[in-house]
């Protein structure tokens, strides 16, 4: 394996350093947090279940993989929302119809029996129609990362930890008596990073990072459904067969620096599928092997017949590879991109020019392109390959906390405005260029180094000193 640091990020889900990148895998302030905030809730997915058959994702640089996981869980959740609604509307269908029928029956002097009769006809009929509609559409997922060590590493990742599972690392090495725990909460806070491991002390240094003990929201709304990171190691199993759980990743997940950032369960159920090869459709083998294993799971029989018909709604394709690679083998139409790539100074081959204009060819009519990036280098480049381009805001804080882009305006809630369109033609607007999706990273920063030296457009300071001097102030409509 790779050198890594795991660390807890703000919102108590767990982040990834690389020293190999030198970068950070999702946000140092909550990696979930961002995940929902900046691309499943922005997405418009809701509509997009509501209205079609299928969708099709393209998460790129899948990472740890949390949007694909925070995208499966707001299905998931949908979909138990939809079918408590339906029965809900189903039982009042009945009941309407019941009455409607006796007061039919009656009116025409029917007997008894053919009221029933007429009752059981209305509602079946009714009942056919209503359940005969999908309640879902299928989600294809296809998951695009370089680095297939840390896609099979990812669904044992911990995917939120609660303030007490994270101050129960803390607490009983100072205190015997574990009753006082919220009491000492605040003082605990302040004391914890003295007791975090050297190595993760030194990555929490580096991003400077303070553990935040608002978890409750996210905990209660966004928590990673318990069946998604199952369905990741089954599609895993799957693609890698007997060379998935291997030994190589064994002690990389049982190695004590990691131990606490992977879900136990989740290793033990790897591991007896590993050795037995089980088979969800056989009941006898999920109570006599898995009960005692991962019962919070699927001991349960309803639990097995519900995991199989939510797995049954995603289809996820791995692509261990160079993206620029692979993007070229894709020649489907995506309703939904997640492009959650490394800076731009780091990985500036899945931000080209070239590279975005293959995200624009393979984006279907009302697709749509989320990223975490507000810089105009980014957005200059969405513009020049025909994009319409808006911005993410986090309805809480009201800030602006991303990109949108997309071939429909009318799907641009938030549009640039007239100052961050203006920074798009400055010299910080200037794209990088792959030609040939083949180019080395270091020949890509060279190329745009010389371009922004040549180039005869405004820097970003100048541009802002001339637009205040124009307008006699900042604009209101800047960030």
């Amino acid at each position: 394996m790779r050198d890594y640091e795991f660390y807890f990020t703000q919102d108590g889900s767990v982040g990834l350093y690389s020293y190999a990148d030198d970068d950070v895998y999702h946000s140092k302030f909550g990696a979930l947090t961002e995940a929902w905030h900046k691309f499943v809730l922005p997405s418009g997915i809701r509509k997009m279940l509501n209205k079609q058959d299928s969708i099709r994702v393209l998460d790129l640089c899948y990472g740890i993989g949390y949007n694909t996981k925070a995208l499966m869980t707001y299905v998931i959740n949908s979909d138990e929302n939809i079918l408590k609604n339906k029965n809900n509307l189903k039982n009042k269908i009945k009941n309407i119809l019941k009455n409607f029928g006796k007061i039919l029956a009656e009116k025409y002097n029917i007997d008894t029996i053919d009221k029933n009769n007429i009752n059981n006809k209305i509602i079946n009929l009714l009942l056919s129609i209503e359940t005969n509609n999908q309640l879902l559409s299928n989600i294809e997922i296809d998951c695009l990362d370089i680095n297939e060590e840390l896609i099979k590493i990812s669904p044992f990742v911990k995917t939120l930890l609660t303030p007490q599972e994270i101050y129960s690392m803390i607490v009983p090495r100072i205190f015997d008596c574990f009753d006082l725990y919220w009491k000492i909460k605040k003082l605990i806070s302040k004391i914890a990073f003295n007791f975090m491991p050297k190595n993760l002390k030194k990555i929490t240094e580096k991003l400077n990072l303070k553990f935040n003990n608002d978890y409750d929201d996210l905990d209660k709304e966004y928590k990673i459904h318990k069946f998604v990171n199952l369905i990741i190691i089954d599609t895993l199993f799957n693609k890698y067969g007997e060379d998935y759980y291997n030994k190589k990743l064994t002690d990389f997940l049982s190695a004590k620096r990691n131990r606490r950032y992977f879900d136990k369960k989740l290793i033990k159920y790897a591991a007896l599928k590993h050795k037995t090869r089980y088979n969800f459709i056989s009941r006898i083998n999920l109570l006599t092997n898995l009960h005692n294993i991962y019962y919070d799971y699927l001991s349960k029989r309803y639990k097995n017949a519900k995991y199989k018909a939510v797995n049954e709604l995603f289809k996820l394709n791995y692509y261990p590879n160079d993206a620029r690679k692979t993007i070229l083998q894709l020649n489907v139409k995506y309703d939904l991109m997640f492009l959650d790539a490394f800076t731009y100074s780091k990985a500036p081959e899945l931000w080209s020019n070239e590279f975005i204009a293959e995200l624009f060819t393979r984006l279907s009519p009302k697709g749509i392109v989320l990223t975490y990036s507000n810089s105009a280098l980014v957005r200059g480049a969405f513009i020049e390959n025909g994009f319409y381009v808006g911005k993410i805001i986090d309805d809480k804080t009201g800030k602006f906390i991303g990109t949108v882009a997309t071939k429909d305006k009318s799907l641009i809630e938030h549009p640039l405005s007239n100052y961050e369109l203006g920074l798009c033609t400055t010299k910080a607007g200037i794209p990088y260029h792959d030609y040939g999706l083949s180019t080395s990273r270091e020949d890509i920063l060279k190329m745009r180094e010389i371009e922004f030296k040549k180039s005869d457009r405004l820097t970003s300071t100048q541009y802002m000193k001339r637009r205040t001097l124009k307008t006699g102030d900042i604009d209101d409509d800047r960030e």
